[in-house]
């Protein structure tokens, strides 16, 4: 996790534009932006350029700074923190998304981490996942929140000289009716607008999904999961 010192010194550069544009400063100035010596300053500019978070280069007038798409990250990571942190608490996290075709791949892993999802997760996955994209702000909020919440780990292992990490996983309930998991890989070619979502049966023939409906996914806590 990023230290204190070089997120409030990103959370300063990002007030004066650094986030967007290259800004032109004298670390005297962030100095005073963040209550420090010059030389406070100018060492943390330094660690900030070091660990990748900030790109610098040096002119007669000063520094020219620029927050780098990693910098740009912790902002944003510490910024759902705070999201969720202040959002009022609810005994329900419920996700609004559409159905989405897969990439293909989702039977091939099913079927790689079958015996894990068996033992994890207490059920024999159907060979394939429902894919549902979340296409609202509110949804985008609910599922950070669900990533705070306590998840189930199925362990990665080695095959063949290649290596399949660990799964994360969160147990759901699909339009009230299926009981189901999110699982998010550590390796995946989705965006992460995209959840993946495994059960014991084919959910979209059940449930008779097609592609473009909605639907609704409410995350059952890991101490009500059974």
């Amino acid at each position: 996790m990023i230290n204190p010192e070089t997120w409030f010194t990103l959370y300063a550069l990002a007030k004066r534009g650094a986030l967007h544009d290259t800004v032109l400063l004298k670390t005297s100035d962030l100095g005073k932006d963040l209550a420090v010596s010059q030389q406070t300053a100018s060492r943390r500019i330094s660690q900030s350029v070091d660990q990748g978070y900030l790109v610098r280069a040096h002119t007669v007038n000063g520094m020219q700074l620029k927050l780098t798409e990693r910098g740009r990250e912790e902002l944003i990571r510490v910024f759902s923190s705070l999201e969720i942190a202040f959002a009022p608490p609810k005994d329900e996290i419920t996700i609004q998304g559409i159905v989405v075709g897969g990439l293909g791949e989702g039977a091939y892993y099913v079927e790689l981490y079958r015996s894990r999802f068996k033992k994890a997760l207490g059920f024999d996955p159907f060979a394939g996942t429902l894919n549902v994209r979340i296409n609202t702000d509110d949804s985008r909020k609910a599922t950070n929140r669900m990533k705070h919440t306590p998840p189930f780990i199925v362990t990665g292992f080695t095959k063949e000289g290649r290596t399949f990490g660990d799964v994360i996983c969160y147990r759901v309930k699909v339009n009230g009716k299926i009981e189901a998991t999110v699982v998010i890989a550590q390796r995946t070619h989705h965006s992460e607008d995209i959840l993946e979502i495994i059960a014991p049966v084919n959910i979209r023939k059940v449930l008779k999904l097609k592609t473009d409906d909605q639907v609704t996914l409410t995350v059952i806590p890991l101490h009500l999961a059974t």
